[in-house]
């Protein structure tokens, strides 16, 4: 049974709305910065605030002395460089960052709360403390790979969020996702006073060999337009971010609308809300970056082609397009929207 459209607008309203705030709190780590680094301070040791060391202690400085420091004849002066402005907010792709939160909140609020229709009290506290396990568990592995970035990064003028795939803001979402797949898979947040027996597959068919040759075809198809997109400088030029999305999107498309054609053209209305979805996302990150000068949409980008050269003013495109499918994909199932039509069920 479909979503009323009441709490279809409420489920987009608040998940949009947490994005959005969670993004405002990786900006602001930005705007504290400044135009500055913030370099390991050896001064105080290795380690840093935790027993592994994980967050160690920082501290700012210019960047013109970081880089006079950097660049001149004595190594033993060098400065560790850990993050600097653009690595938290990720605002040259922010439309690429805010939709990897997206799909964060939504499998919170939807898949694991049941939000805004499906909330039971009775398992609302245990899912808010799965959630917040989640939480923990995203920001601990989030330090555990920026310390790795600081303590790989020794060139001098390198930046640790370059790209899209290693901003900090992404990392934590990224792990957000995978936390909350896990948890989910172990059933933390679900529970049931009765043992349900497992089924009897005996008299199971197979039907690998079609599910299988689709799954090929679809990896096939996205396999050579990721090629294309990075030969036409419109993904990053490491392809592995943007190839890994896609892989993802394969996967989630066949979970949701079948391993098939023919189960696909019954399923019109939930690739439509997907399809529908994301071009309109692109045009309105289209139009914001327009309008803020800031916020960058990650394609057709003025503040990419003056980063990275206007050559490279496309280079998010490919991670845009599979992150917004994804993101719309799930918001159809979170609305039960993705099945087929009832039009299409009573057809012979």
């Amino acid at each position: 049974m479909p979503m009323s459209f009441k709490n279809i607008l409420l489920l987009l309203v608040v998940v949009l709305l947490c994005a959005a705030f969670n993004m405002q709190l990786f900006r602001g780590l930005d705007q504290m910065m400044g135009d500055q680094y913030w370099v390991i301070d050896t001064t105080q040791g290795d380690h840093g605030w935790y027993a592994m060391g994980m967050l160690p202690h920082v501290k700012k400085v210019p960047k013109d002395q970081v880089k006079a420091a950097n660049t001149d004849a004595d190594p033993n002066n060098d400065y560790i460089i850990y993050a600097q402005a653009g690595d938290f907010g990720g605002e040259s792709v922010y439309g690429i960052c805010f939709g990897i939160a997206l799909i964060m909140y939504l499998i919170w609020f939807s898949f694991i709360i049941g939000f805004p229709d499906k909330v039971d009290p009775y398992l609302l506290p245990r899912r808010i403390f799965t959630i917040t396990v989640i939480i923990c568990c995203s920001v601990i592995a989030n330090l555990f790979l920026m310390r790795i970035s600081a303590d790989s990064a020794r060139d001098p003028l390198s930046r640790i969020a370059n790209v899209a795939g290693d901003h900090a803001s992404l990392l934590f979402h990224y792990a957000g996702i995978w936390f909350a797949i896990l948890f989910s898979a172990l059933g933390t947040h679900t529970h049931s006073f009765r043992e349900v027996s497992a089924p009897d597959s005996r008299n199971w068919q197979s039907q690998a060999n079609e599910k299988f040759s689709w799954m090929f075809t679809l990896l096939a198809t996205v396999t050579v337009l990721e090629v294309i997109l990075v030969q036409q400088r419109l993904a990053l030029p490491d392809s592995a971010v943007d190839y890994s999305l896609w892989i993802i999107w394969v996967v989630i498309f066949m979970r949701m609308y079948g391993f098939s054609p023919k189960y696909w053209i019954k399923r019109g209305r939930g690739i439509a809300i997907m399809t529908g979805g994301t071009v309109t996302t692109l045009a309105i990150f289209y139009f914001l970056e327009r309008a803020t000068g800031t916020l960058g949409a990650g394609f057709a980008s003025p503040i990419l082609a003056k980063v990275l050269g206007a050559q490279n003013a496309n280079v998010g495109l490919s991670a845009m397009i599979s992150i917004y499918l994804i993101f719309w994909m799930e918001f159809a199932a979170a609305i039960r929207m993705n099945g087929p039509s009832r039009r299409a069920m009573t057809k012979p």
